[in-house]
Parts: structure tokens; C-alpha cells; sequence
């Protein structure tokens, strides 16, 4: 993935708030068919970033406004791409609650 790209998929406010070290991370990770992936990993690194906290002062305002609005971004972008999806099959995961059931038997001791 190219640098534009990402400037494209997370916009030029929020290019302009990412390091030049985070920029060439996250276009080393991700492959342009992964765009909307690293547009979330960015605002996840941006909300990092500007986490306010009390010892601030002044600036407390300012960075939890900033907070807030990539919050809200990437709570967009989680529905985007359907993260945290459950994919699994019926059988899947009926598999998984038996194996889990299993695991400690009464009669074992």
C-alpha cells in the first residue's frame, strides 16, 4: 500500500495526525486490497494517540474532542468491514461448546 492510498482511505486530517513512522508502518503491513483494514488500524492508532487525560490541563478539551471524533470513525469503520463477525458455522460452534462442556467430567476424580 502506498502512502496516497492511505490518504485517500483515512482522509488528510487524520494522515496529517499519524507520525511519518506510522505512515511507513502501516503501509508495510497492509496491501492496497486491505485498504479498509489499515484505515482502521490508523484511527485504532490515533485514538491511542489522543487518549486525554486529566494531567493535560488546557489541553484536555481539545485532544478528547479529537478522541471523540476518531472514536466515533472507527466504530464506522468496525461496521464497515464487520469486525468481530461471527463466520463460524452452526456446527462450528455447536463443536466448540461440546469440546468445552467435555473438557472436566464429574466422574474423572
Amino acid at each position: 500500500m502506498t502512502s496516497a492510498e492511505l490518504l485517500l482511505e483515512i482522509g488528510s486530517e487524520a494522515y496529517a495526525d499519524l507520525s511519518d513512522s506510522e505512515i511507513v508502518a502501516l503501509c508495510a503491513k497492509y496491501s492496497a486490497t486491505y485498504s479498509s483494514h489499515a484505515g482502521l488500524h490508523a484511527f485504532q492508532l490515533l485514538m491511542k494517540k489522543f487518549k486525554a487525560t486529566y494531567r493535560m490541563g488546557k489541553t484536555y478539551e481539545k485532544l478528547s474532542d479529537k478522541f471523540e471524533s476518531y472514536r466515533r470513525i472507527y466504530n464506522w469503520y468496525c461496521g464497515r468491514v464487520k469486525a468481530g463477525k461471527v463466520t463460524a458455522t452452526s456446527t462450528q460452534i455447536d463443536d466448540v461448546e461440546t469440546i468445552d462442556s467435555n473438557k472436566f467430567k464429574a466422574d474423572e476424580n
